[in-house]
């Protein structure tokens, strides 16, 4: 008897998360994507700084997903037909399947502004994150000026992993928010701390001062305040990408809408994923969402083929973790918000661990990556530490915010 198939497009958490619950033995799986890798975009920050290397934060799917005994396919998906199921991509080249699971993830909002695009580095991938930090380097010696634009998450963790290895060059930095907060929608008391933090360390944070446009050597503010820039990091935060809506899986500039058991409401056996889907609840675009999507997706295609009642999706709460390089971490929850420099190892603890359950790969190699993972973290996080008595010293100071 003839295996179901299935595709997914997209190899982020949900499109990993969700080829890792369907056994082969059972269905016939491709995973499409542009990249060669999967990237653990939460942890990209630390590329800036040095104190990881692509390799760390990265899964080869091919080797990954033969491991499960999937199928891989490299390539840009041009084209998505919901109603036959069928992926199309740049080459031409055609895939259908039984069940189709979107997860496509997000783009950069650029929000209009002029420029992004040429004149900016995102902070989306290893590659850009690689790119930052090879500029850096460069500048750091000659003493540029780099304006990061957007003071949420991304934001603020880049600035922290810039302080940690490049706060005693003469580097000028500057951080953008276009609303009157550090970390909007978050706790006022993170931001706050933050903008603390960039005042002890000669950060200038320009607030309530929307971007107007940006050039090769200067941000213009919405004030008409022209700042200039040798790097300008653009974190402006996700959009939703073109191809759900010109595949007709949303409106324009939308994301996808699902029902309850993550499938598409206007197509049979299509289901959405990850930063793509907007539930009817809607959810952060958040990387443990996403894997709890994909997990769920893969169930439920395994109840839909046994004609079982499919589950709903219930968003599990889970603290963030918010790492400012070696100075703070925060971690925020819905009772409580706890800051403090030992919190990065929680996040470390996260990383690890759930990139290693991401690694479908045979006990050996899975077990050798742990092992590096573990000496380049002992290396570059744990040992700088302990070798120094007032950095040990901060290591134990944990308070609360609120």
């Amino acid at each position: 008897m003839k295996k179901p198939s299935v595709i997914i497009v997209g190899g982020g958490f949900a499109g990993l998360a969700c080829a890792r619950e369907l056994p082969s033995k059972d269905f016939a799986v491709t995973l499409i994507d542009r990249k060669s890798s999967f990237e653990f975009l939460p942890n990209i920050h630390e590329l800036v700084s040095g104190v990881k290397k692509p390799k760390q934060v990265q899964l080869p799917f091919r080797s990954n997903l033969r491991a499960a005994g999937h199928r891989f396919v490299q390539g840009d998906v041009v084209a998505i037909d919901p109603d036959a199921r069928r992926v199309t991509l740049e080459a031409q080249k055609h895939y259908e399947a039984d069940y189709l699971v979107i997860a496509l993830g997000s783009k950069d909002a650029d929000y209009g502004v002029s420029g992004v695009s040429q004149h900016s580095y995102g902070f989306k991938s290893v590659a850009q994150c690689q790119a930052i930090h090879k500029r850096l380097n460069a500048l750091s010696r000659s003493g540029g000026k780099v304006v990061i634009i957007g003071g949420g998450l991304e934001g603020i963790e880049a600035l922290g992993e810039m302080l940690r290895r490049y706060r005693d060059t003469p580097l000028k930095l500057t951080l953008v928010e276009a609303r009157d907060q550090l970390l909007p929608g978050g706790p006022q008391a993170v931001g706050e701390l933050i903008a603390r933090h960039c005042e002890d360390w000669e950060v200038e944070c320009v607030m309530a001062d929307p971007v107007e446009r940006i050039t090769a050597k200067t941000v213009l503010l919405s004030s008409g305040r022209r700042l200039r820039s040798d790097l300008t990091i653009w974190t402006g935060g996700p959009a939703p990408p073109p191809l759900l809506a010109s595949s007709g899986l949303a409106d324009a500039e939308c994301w996808a809408p699902v029902d309850a058991f993550l499938s598409h409401p206007g197509y049979r056996n299509v289901y959405v994923a990850g930063d793509a889907a907007e539930p009817e609840n809607p959810i952060s675009k958040q990387a443990y969402h996403a894997l709890d999507m994909g997990r769920l997706i893969g169930e439920n295609i395994q109840r839909q083929t046994k004609r079982k009642r499919l589950r709903r999706y219930k968003p599990s709460p889970k603290p963030t973790l918010l790492a400012f390089g070696d100075i703070d971490s925060v971690l925020i929850s819905d009772k409580l918000t706890l800051a403090g420099p030992p919190l990065g190892a929680a996040k470390e603890l996260v990383f690890a661990t759930v990139i290693a359950d991401l690694d479908m790969r045979p006990g050996k190699v899975r077990l050798n990556a742990v092992v590096r993972r573990g000496k380049q973290a002992t290396e570059q996080l744990l040992w700088p530490t302990l070798s120094n008595w007032r950095a040990l010293k901060k290591q134990t100071q944990v308070r609360k915010l609120s």
